[in-house]
């Protein structure tokens, strides 16, 4: 969902996290910085954000394609992690068979690409 980023599952505190994190961070040429929301007390996504996110996931926590169907000008998506949420769907690229989707994600909307196939268009 976020090329470049690496989310890490943690029962450290923010604190204890960045303390045992801090030696790889400043070893290694990929990792740039922890995300925080201005405040490195803050660095876990909020809970919302999380719930939001998980939503979208399977049980591997990868995004499966959703299907829908096209009545005019609106969508509805009859199978897949964007079921009930079609509100989310900004655009749709048929041809790639992707779905740009809005999320709010660390304090600004996001706009990240999913997997969708327009099964009808009617």
């Amino acid at each position: 969902m976020f090329p470049s980023y690496v989310f890490v599952e943690s029962q450290l505190s923010s604190s204890e996290f960045i303390q045992q994190s801090r030696k790889i961070i400043l070893s290694s040429k990929d990792v740039i910085r922890l995300l925080s929301y201005g405040d490195y007390d803050e660095i876990a996504i909020r809970e919302d954000e999380r719930v939001s996110l998980l939503k979208l996931c399977n049980m591997n926590n990868c995004v499966e394609s959703s299907i829908g169907i096209i009545e005019g000008d609106m969508i509805f998506i009859k199978e897949g992690p964007l079921m009930g949420r079609e509100s989310i769907i900004k655009k749709i690229d048929r041809h790639k068979r992707q779905a740009i989707i809005c999320l709010d994600f660390m304090g600004a909307i996001r706009q990240i690409s999913v997997a969708l196939q327009i099964a009808e268009k009617i």
